[in-house]
């Protein structure tokens, strides 16, 4: 089965924490049920895609929520317009797109 694609709705200090390896997990109240999935972090306010990473199935659920474990984040160079995805805004928490 192809891997999934999803875009995360994220804020800047996260997205910046992920991408430079200071956090190992994203967080989520709902965790997305088709996992693993290639990420694509977009930053809430700015409809941009500033890098990508893959989403692993959640280890536990904490009080901050469902621990999801991020691989190999890249940084793109130059953010990325969420358009690129067929999407007009950012998303509440994620949404899957075909990628």
């Amino acid at each position: 089965m192809a891997q999934r694609s999803i875009v995360l709705a994220i804020s800047a200090d996260n997205a910046e924490a992920l991408l430079d390896g200071k956090r190992r997990f994203d967080h989520r109240s709902v965790r997305p049920k088709e996992l693993p999935a290639r990420a694509y972090l977009a930053v809430s306010g700015t409809a941009s895609i500033v890098g990508e990473c893959t989403l692993g199935e959640p280890e536990r659920k904490t009080d901050k929520g469902w621990a999801l474990p991020v691989s190999g984040p890249r940084r793109y160079r130059t953010p990325r317009p969420i358009a690129e995805l067929g999407l007009t805004k950012v998303p509440r928490s994620f949404r899957y797109v075909e990628k």
